[in-house]
């Protein structure tokens, strides 16, 4: 089964002070490690980079949002609308820890729903798969159906941007963190975990130097 990947990378930054995506750990920027890790499970990545051109020199399709300065709900469905594959991995720029394990769990549970979604009627199918850590619905560590799209737009042309609404007016299978942290011998904490502040750069280069 092929899966497109949208790296959501469209944000201001502002409470960080400069873009998260191009931040260096170990010699190599947070977006581009996140696109080593995607390599081997999808078969095209994107990056929803908003309306700037920080990421053209990656070499990677960068599509901008139809309905600029809108959150990551913009991102979204700009990745979505030129993807070609019925599911997509969705992700932000910087979530640091994830990592191909985390990914190819996605995907499993992509092809199970897939087989399901196949003997349902459209109106029962399931059309996002979402990752589910630390008592938080994880929107941006998820895959979605291209299914989605009309209720997307029309929240966006809406100014309904709150990313746990429009989740909650979708058909939902949702992966327990813990589970997944267990298996993958990673932690919920980590597996959630965003960078925001400085602070939180500074703690992650610290834990991803020893």
């Amino acid at each position: 089964m092929e899966i497109t990947s949208i790296i959501i990378a469209g944000g201001r930054s502002s409470r960080m002070g400069t873009n998260k995506a191009l931040l260096t750990l170990n010699g190599i920027t947070v977006i581009e490690r996140m696109i080593g890790e995607l390599n081997p499970v999808a078969q095209q990545i994107l990056i929803a980079g908003g309306q700037h051109d920080d990421y053209n020199h990656l070499g990677l399709e960068v599509v901008a949002d139809q309905y600029p300065d809108m959150g990551p709900l913009a991102g979204l469905h700009a990745g979505l609308k030129v993807s070609i594959t019925e599911w997509n991995l969705a992700v932000a720029c910087d979530m640091p820890f994830v990592h191909r394990g985390v990914f190819e769990a996605i995907v499993e549970r992509v092809a199970q729903v897939e087989k399901e979604n196949a003997s349902i009627e459209q109106e029962g199918r399931v059309q996002a798969i979402i990752v589910q850590a630390g008592g938080r619905i994880q929107p941006l560590l998820a895959a979605y159906s291209r299914d989605v799209l009309p209720g997307l737009q029309l929240a966006l042309e809406n100014g309904r941007l709150r990313m746990s609404e429009w989740v909650a007016s979708l058909r939902v299978d949702y992966i327990d963190g813990a589970d997944l942290a267990d298996k993958l011998g990673d932690t919920e904490r980590m597996l959630q975990f965003n960078m925001n502040h400085i602070e939180d750069y500074e703690w992650v280069r610290t834990v991803t130097m020893l």
